[in-house]
């Protein structure tokens, strides 16, 4: 069945939804093609996502508590920081008197605008987040106050202490675009 929607169909259809329904929750047909939604209805679509981003930004805001590095200012970009209901609920949950909410007046121009800059000269990021820790598995010398008795190796007359991370990024540490880290490290056998 291949059948377009026409006007008159689809004001029987938006009356057949209606019915029973309260005002604030009943459609409206505007003109013989549009349909106007209910704001409960709009935001049924949307909450289940917004509720993610919120409880993204609590992690995010959680994170930065645990480094002491408090976060004063949130800009909202992106198609969605549009939205009249995800800017309220975002600012009724994370707006302090020490922390400011910012959208700018086309926030989905905003990611698009930042790529283009960093595509033209990715030197316009000066340092990103780590998201993880990096580092080596290594031997070091043995120290009973530091390590466990059962991770103690003896080579060639020496104790070692096997399975020490030795990490050259921390999770959550700035890294600057040129910055570069260097470690040295020695084979403990002589062969």
């Amino acid at each position: 069945m291949n059948e377009e929607l026409t006007g008159p169909m689809l004001k029987k259809i938006v009356a057949a939804y209606n019915e029973g329904k309260p005002k604030e929750e009943q459609l409206n047909a505007k003109g013989a093609s549009g349909v106007e939604l209910p704001e409960s209805l709009m935001k049924s679509f949307f909450h289940p996502l917004f509720e993610k981003i919120e409880t993204k930004v609590a992690e995010l805001l959680e994170d930065a508590e645990k480094l002491k590095s408090p976060v004063n200012f949130i800009f909202m970009v992106g198609g969605f920081s549009e939205s009249p209901y995800l800017k309220a609920n975002i600012k009724s949950r994370f707006e302090r008197e020490s922390r400011t909410i910012l959208v700018p007046k086309r926030p989905q121009v905003s990611v698009i605008r930042g790529a283009c800059m960093f595509g033209l000269n990715p030197r316009s990021i000066t340092s990103r987040i780590s998201k993880k820790t990096y580092g080596i598995n290594t031997l070091t010398t043995y120290d009973a106050h530091k390590h466990t008795e059962e991770k103690k190796v003896v080579i060639e007359g020496e104790d070692f202490c096997e399975d020490v991370f030795d990490a050259f990024v921390h999770k959550g540490q700035a890294v600057g675009i040129d910055e570069v880290h260097v470690k040295t490290y020695c084979p403990v056998r002589a062969r």
